[in-house]
C-alpha cells in the first residue's frame, strides 16, 4: 500500500508501550501510544487508524470492555491483543471481537511486524471497497 499505516498501542507497561511504539516507527509505521483504554478511546476519536494493539489487563481493559466497545470508537478497525497473562477464558473472550491476533509477551517482534502487515493489508482494502460503494452512490 502506498498509504502510511497508522497504529495505535494501548499499553499501561511502560517498557513494553515506548518499545514497541519506538521499533514501530523505525519499520516505517506512523505508531502512537496510550497508557490506558481511556487515553486511548480520546486519541481514536481525534484520528483515524489502521490497527490497535492492546493489552488485556490494562486499566478500562481487564474484561476487554475497552475492546467490545471499539467499534462505537472506530469502527471495524482490527485489534491485536497482546498479553502476560494468557489465559483460556481472555482467548476465548477475544474471538467474539475483532481481535485478529492474540499474542503472548514478551511479543516475537518479527510475528507482531507480520501480524500487522496482514491485518493492515486486509482493513485498507476494506476501507477502500467502502469508500469505493460510497464514491458510486454519491454519482447516482
Amino acid at each position: 500500500m502506498n498509504e502510511i499505516t497508522r497504529i495505535l498501542v494501548a499499553d499501561d507497561d511502560d517498557t513494553f508501550l515506548h518499545s514497541t511504539v519506538d521499533l514501530l516507527r523505525r519499520q516505517g509505521y506512523r505508531a502512537d501510544g496510550a497508557q490506558d483504554a481511556s487515553v486511548a478511546i480520546k486519541t481514536l476519536r481525534k484520528k483515524d487508524y489502521d490497527l490497535l494493539i492492546a493489552d488485556i489487563k490494562m486499566p478500562g481493559n481487564v474484561k476487554l470492555e475497552f475492546i467490545r466497545d471499539l467499534q462505537q470508537n472506530a469502527g471495524n478497525m482490527p485489534v491485536i491483543l497482546v498479553t502476560g497473562y494468557p489465559s483460556l477464558d481472555s482467548a476465548i473472550r477475544s474471538i467474539k471481537l475483532p481481535v485478529v491476533a492474540y499474542l503472548v509477551k514478551p511479543v516475537d517482534f518479527d510475528e507482531l511486524v507480520e501480524q500487522i502487515r496482514i491485518s493492515t493489508n486486509i482493513y485498507q482494502g476494506y476501507r477502500a471497497m467502502l469508500n469505493t460503494n460510497q464514491s458510486l452512490k454519491n454519482l447516482i
